[in-house]
């Protein structure tokens, strides 16, 4: 088992190196669970799977037994289970299985006698990578151990939280430019295709290139822009309603070293003061006009640093109100659910209410009712807040 300061920025150097090469998760995978002195280790979207567009980086683990967890046990984890029923999934937070659900629990589960066990799965140690929120499905980063091993303790927790938020920055990158997909020969052009602001910047944080949602940002003028030296300007607000520049939050962001960075979504917010045409209308009324920036360090591959005039940053924006949800058919495919229930669900995603929603579908409230509550159970929560967290996680970004 290896903790030390070396072995941790070797680490976080794989792990962002992984933000465009995905085929290296295995590798971190292995090399973190080799840290809490385990063979067994996964970073998965626990809900949704393979099948279906989540993400499964195995360490330890047979491709068999990953294709057993995803048809049959991936509804059944008790772990999973009793984290939601807790209210843990937050963002940066760590658990040990015991914080999940009690010993007796989950040793009796069946997917405990019948998947963990035959593996040598009896504990974990899990982080929230993200809690689900935007194009960002809820992740965790679990490293197993046997019933019979030492115990994971308060070292083993504390260490995994030294990790998970450089597993969200890279795993932000990585889900934000769907990397599998866009790197490719026409690399800037993929930009183009994209719901969301990208802007790649050089290590003196100047913008290298604006991909076509992030100038059609610019030239609204109603919140950002570009400074004479090419940099990015625009208020953000901090703790206690300070305002500061985002040219100095920049670079807060390039003076913090790697291994300091903080989890992936906090980031930035810049409020939007002056409405381009056609938006004030589609605005009104709402509290959230403001645009959302992240700010994530690249990794220094070659095919990135040639093709992109040593890019040494690249800055997502983000605008809350301009998510594209899922379609009913997705939601069918997801979760199961009917084209009806697919509908109401929608509905909700609005802000409408029951009755809102029977008059719009011409449906009545009691209808409306019972299929929220076959929705509630194919999704596995219990709260409408609960229900538009978990859409929004797999809907798009845009601006």
């Amino acid at each position: 088992m290896q903790r030390d300061a070396a072995y941790l920025s070797e680490l976080i150097h794989l792990i962002y190196s992984a933000a465009l090469h995905p085929e290296q998760w295995n590798n971190v995978m292995t090399g973190i669970a080799a840290s809490f002195g385990s063979t067994q280790g996964l970073l998965l979207t626990p809900y949704v799977g393979p099948q279906h567009g989540g993400l499964v980086f195995p360490a330890g683990l047979t491709e068999a037994n990953l294709q057993l967890w995803a048809t049959r046990y991936i509804d059944k984890n008790v772990w999973a289970i009793g984290m939601k029923e807790r209210g843990l999934w937050r963002d940066g937070h760590v658990y040990t299985g015991d914080d999940m659900v009690s010993r007796e629990v989950f040793l009796a589960s069946p997917i405990y006698r019948e998947f963990f066990s035959p593996q040598g799965i009896g504990q974990v140690c899990a982080g929230i990578v993200f809690e689900g929120a935007i194009d960002l499905p809820a992740t965790a980063l679990s490293v197993f151990r046997s019933v019979s091993d030492q115990a994971f303790d308060q070292e083993d927790v504390r260490w995994m939280k030294l990790l998970i938020p450089h597993v969200s920055r890279s795993m932000g990158i990585m889900m934000r430019l769907n990397t599998a997909r866009v790197q490719n020969a026409a690399l800037l052009a993929s930009f183009d295709r994209l719901n969301f602001g990208v802007a790649l910047l050089n290590d003196e944080m100047r913008v290298l290139h604006l991909n076509q949602p992030a100038k059609n940002v610019l030239a609204r003028e109603d919140g950002l822009s570009l400074n004479a030296r090419h940099q990015l300007e625009g208020c953000t607000s901090k703790a206690g309603n300070e305002m500061q520049n985002i040219s100095r939050w920049l670079e807060q962001v390039r003076n913090t070293p790697l291994s300091e960075q903080p989890h992936f979504l906090q980031g930035a917010v810049v409020k939007r003061e002056k409405l381009h045409a056609g938006s004030e209308r589609r605005l009104k009324g709402r509290s959230k006009k403001y645009y959302d920036l992240q700010c994530v360090p690249l990794p220094k591959t070659d095919t990135w640093f040639a093709q992109q005039q040593d890019a040494r940053y690249v800055v997502f924006i983000t605008d809350p109100q301009a998510v594209k949800l899922p379609c009913n058919e997705r939601l069918c495919e997801l979760y199961g659910m009917t084209s009806a229930q697919a509908k109401v669900t929608r509905e909700f995603m609005h802000g409408a209410t029951y009755k809102m929603v029977a008059e719009n579908l011409r449906i009545s409230e009691e209808t409306v009712r019972t299929h929220i509550k076959e929705v509630y159970r194919k999704t596995r929560v219990n709260r409408q807040a609960d229900l538009v967290h978990l859409i929004l996680s797999i809907s798009q970004s845009g601006v």
